[in-house]
This record gives structure tokens, sequence and C-alpha cells, in this order.
């Protein structure tokens, strides 16, 4: 009676310590993404509390909130967890073997035996559980748009070396390479990359009627270089396409400071798998002209690594972004330009996203993103009204913003969004209204209707409101 009380006891100590890892691993899973929405949270309560402004009635603006999606998920099996699931293993092989051996007659190995076989099958149910957590549970766990494959670090030829001047790339069959300073200017057809490699040396690449798709790699890659302007000659229609999972993951791709300048037309496809627009390592990103049509599967404009200082000073900007549309791990300055930017329609990404906050000093912007919003800092110079919707308005709606009943932008979205930022020198302090809807007979152009002759369709309303009040140099509604 008492050896079948003791196989029942072993039992269920092996099917509750099998459970009990079963539960660990799930519950470690769950653990990151829950201490990262906590964080997330805390920091936007700190901001709150810290900018707290007191609300005498209902049409006051919330205070401004400013945050990214900075948390990431560990991927890591923390080190509490194994010793946790090694534990349970060696309850679990004790309780097995112990069931195992009461069968077996007795000997005198028979002690050892059940120590050792218990030691290597704790090893291996420890060892199984984490490489479980690590291979399977965590990739499936994360975000989609967060999980980054391995990158292929593209062979290049850097063999064929060209001089400054005009250059015909409907001739060449072969990457080329820019090693002095100098100005070099392209026209053509090309299917390989324009290379900069040139130490401590400043280049400028101009722009005229290319169009260049590189099936592999970054159509522009800057290995080395004092600076790179890239200007766009007057009147002329520009392309640039990638493609492949290169470690040179933006159409333009950069280890220098780059510059664009002009009055031509860029028209940028990142189409690398996690590809952006264009790309900084570590690198300002400057612009004072042009007119720039970007379309990426991750970011539209990066300054990665340690992060850059993107500048607009002027230009004209579509950017269809896969994942935020203006980033930058260090910080953003817009003093000019137009600017219409949408990130993705997934969650997790924004119009704009920064590390140390970016400043809007002019120009005209509306930037769209999903459940994350970061305003301009309030060192910015120019209103903004920023809005944080109930509900995501779906792609092709017209939204309008009007000011006694004039409208001041009009604008539609081929993507869904439910952030939206909104700045202009037109932006005076007043009282605004938000529309969804309705039409407008005016031309739809880079994200705007010019000319706006706008019939009136839903107004929006935000916590019961419908009147939106600038009151300070940024008001974020939500």
């Amino acid at each position: 009676m008492k050896e079948n009380l003791k196989k029942i006891i072993a039992l269920i100590l092996l099917i509750l310590s099998l459970s009990a890892i079963e539960i660990t691993l799930y519950y470690a899973k769950n653990l990151e993404n829950n201490i990262n929405n906590n964080m997330l949270a805390d920091r936007i309560d700190n901001r709150e509390n810290m900018n707290q402004l007191e609300r005498p009635n209902d049409n006051e603006v919330m205070p401004m909130q400013n945050f990214n999606n900075e948390p990431r998920n560990n991927e890591t099996l923390a080190l509490k967890y194994i010793v946790i699931i090694g534990g349970l293993s060696l309850i679990s092989t004790l309780a097995f073997f112990y069931l195992l051996l009461t069968n077996i007659t007795k000997t005198s190995d028979k002690f050892i035996i059940y120590i050792l076989s218990s030691l290597v099958l704790t090893f291996i149910l420890t060892t199984a559980s984490i490489y479980i957590y690590n291979n399977v549970l965590t990739v499936n766990s994360t975000n989609p748009n967060e999980v980054e494959s391995d990158k292929e670090t593209p062979t290049l030829n850097e063999n064929n070396v060209i001089e400054e001047g005009n250059i015909n790339l409907d001739t060449i069959s072969s990457d080329v390479t820019i090693n002095t300073s100098g100005t070099y200017t392209f026209s053509g057809n090309f299917s390989n990359s324009i290379i900069v490699d040139a130490s401590n040396e400043e280049v400028e690449l101009v722009l005229s009627n290319v169009n260049i798709t590189n099936e592999n790699t970054a159509a522009i890659i800057v290995l080395n270089a004092e600076l790179v302007t890239i200007t766009l000659n007057e009147e002329s229609e520009n392309t640039l396409s990638d493609g492949g999972n290169s470690s040179y993951d933006g159409c333009i791709y950069s280890n220098s400071k780059l510059v664009f300048n002009g009055l031509g037309t860029l028209t940028i496809n990142g189409n690398q798998s996690e590809g952006e627009g264009i790309a900084t390592e570590t690198q300002d990103i400057t612009f004072n002209g042009g007119t720039y049509i970007i379309t990426s599967n991750d970011d539209g404009i990066n300054a990665g690594g340690d992060g850059g200082t993107i500048t607009i000073n002027d230009g004209v900007f579509y950017i269809n972004a896969g994942g935020d549309g203006i980033d930058s791990n260090k910080d953003a300055i817009i003093n000019g330009g137009t600017i219409f930017v949408v990130g993705s329609d997934a969650e997790g990404d924004s119009g704009i996203d920064t590390e140390l906050g970016y400043t809007v000093n002019g120009g005209t912007l509306v930037a769209l993103g999903t459940d994350m919003i970061e305003t301009p800092t309030e060192t910015s110079t120019q209103n903004t009204l920023a809005f944080v919707l109930e509900e995501k308005i779906n792609a092709n709606t017209i939204v309008t913003l009007l000011k006694d009943d004039e409208s001041i932008f009009s604008f539609e979205s081929s993507k869904s969004f439910k952030t939206i930022i909104i700045s202009s020198d037109s932006l005076i302090a007043s009282d605004y209204e938000l529309y969804t809807g309705g039409s407008n007979s005016g031309e739809l152009s880079m994200g705007f209707y010019k000319e706006s002759n706008y019939v009136k369709g839903n107004i929006i309303k935000i916590n019961g409101i419908s009147t939106f009040t600038i009151q300070n140099t940024i008001n974020l509604y939500n």
C-alpha cells in the first residue's frame, strides 16, 4: 500500500513539474512585453506629471506627450527562469526514474543509475526548454515588423574607378566607384551601384534624369567620405530602386554625412527586405531643396546607428513608409518645406520618430501614424495641432482641418491611420474642427488637395470634444 502511494505521489509530481515548466515558459514569453508596456506607461505618466496643466474647461488642450516605441523585447531567457526550469526538470526526472526503477530488482547499482540518469535527463529537459523559448516562442511572439532577418553583405566591384565629369550610365555594365573629390554628373539607365569610397573627401553627385535599379543592394552606397552632396538637376526626373536583403539596407545608404540640393525630382523605391529609403549610420542628413517621393518597406528617412540630425530646410516630400516615416536615433529639425509623411498602418510605427525629439520652426507638415505619436518639442517656434483619434481612419479617406468653415488643410492617405500631426505657419491661436469624408473638387497631389473646395463630411470628436483650440505652441488632443 505504501509503495503504491509513493508511485501515485511520484506520478503527480511528474505531471505537475512538467506542467509548471510549460507555464514558466509561457510566463517568461509574456513578461518582457508587460515590462515594456509598463515602462512606456511610466514614461508617459512621468511626462504628464512634469507638464500637466490645469484644464478649466473641456476645450483646453491636453499637455504634450512625446514618446515612441523605445522598449524592445528581450529575446534571451533570463537566468532566474533557467534556474526555475532546471529545478522543475530535476523534480520531474527524479519522479520519472523513481517510477521506472521501482519495477527493477534491487541491485547495488540502482542508486547510481537513478542519480546519473536523473542528472542527464534534467540537463536535456532544461536545454530543450531554453531552445524552445529562444528559437520558437520568442520568434512567434514578436511583432512581425520587429523581426529582423540576417543581412547579406554584397560583393561590390570597386575596380571601375571613374573620374569627375559627365557619366552616361547607359554605357556601363558594372558598379562604378568614386575615390576622389569632385563633381560627378550622372544620366541614363543603370542596374548596378554608384559607390563612393573617398576618405576625407567631399563629393558631389549630380543626378540628371538617371534611373538606377539594383536588384541586390543599394543604388547609391557611400562607404567613406567627409561629405556627399546629392544635387537634383532642375526639371530632371530621377528614380532609384533597390532590392535583395543587403547590409546596405537603404536605397541610398551612407556612412558619411549627406546633403540634398536642387530643383529636380527624386523618386526612391526602398524595396529591400526591411529596407529604407534614405539611410545613414550615425551621420546627419540635410535637405535644402528638391522634390522627394519615397516609398519603403521600412523607414522612409533614417539616421541609424548612434543617430544623426535630420534637417529639412526646404523641399517637397511625400513619404509612404512600411516603418516610421522619418526616424532618427538622435534628433530632427524642420525649418521649411512641404512634408506629407505616413508611417506603417501596423502597430508600433509613427509618422516621425526620434530619440531626442524634433523641432518644427517652419514649413508645412502632415505626419500620420498608427498607435504611436511623437509631437514636436516645446522649443519649436511654429504652432502644431496633434491628434490621437478614437478610431482608425480608413485609407483613401479625405481628412480636412477647418477654421470658421474655411479649409486650412485637406489631405488623403493611401493607408489607414490613427494619429495626426499638423504644423504650419497658417495655424494661429484660434478654434479648429476636423472632418472625415465628404468631397473635395481640388487636385490631390503629394497627399494634399490643391485649391481645396471641400464639402463637409463627418466631424471628428475626441473624448466628446469637436472644437480644437490652439493655445500653446504644441497642442495635443487624445
